[in-house]
């Protein structure tokens, strides 16, 4: 009977280790590369729109610096709130370091994307 506890134990340490070794290495940026999603952000009225593209260079910063552009050059427009179209998928494990190194992108407020 001992004897078997310990194969379990023994058993949920490599499930942990194996669980925790597969989010890890999804976090990673070559993983990243390939499992991420395009980012989509707009204003109320979709006269700004901007998507972020893993590896293409186009990243929230970019996003960042066109939205201000976009401000300073539409400062009479009213929709000056930059809005995410995504949703925020907490169980995507493989987007866990996004939540944490990048989490500016997902504070913004939520607008429905129109279809």
């Amino acid at each position: 009977m001992e004897n078997q506890k310990s194969i379990i134990t023994k058993n949920r340490k490599v499930i942990l280790i194996a669980i925790a070794v597969v989010i890890i290495i999804s976090n990673t940026p070559p993983m990243q590369f390939f499992l991420l999603e395009n980012y989509n952000y707009q204003n109320a009225d979709g006269s700004f729109k901007y998507t972020e593209e893993p590896g293409q260079a186009l990243d929230f910063k970019v996003g960042e610096r066109r939205w201000e552009r976009f401000k300073t050059e539409n400062s009479s427009d009213p929709n000056q709130t930059l809005y995410r179209t995504f949703r925020i998928k907490p169980w995507q494990f493989w987007e866990w370091w996004q939540f944490i190194a990048h989490g500016k992108r997902f504070t913004l407020p939520y607008l429905s994307a129109p279809n």
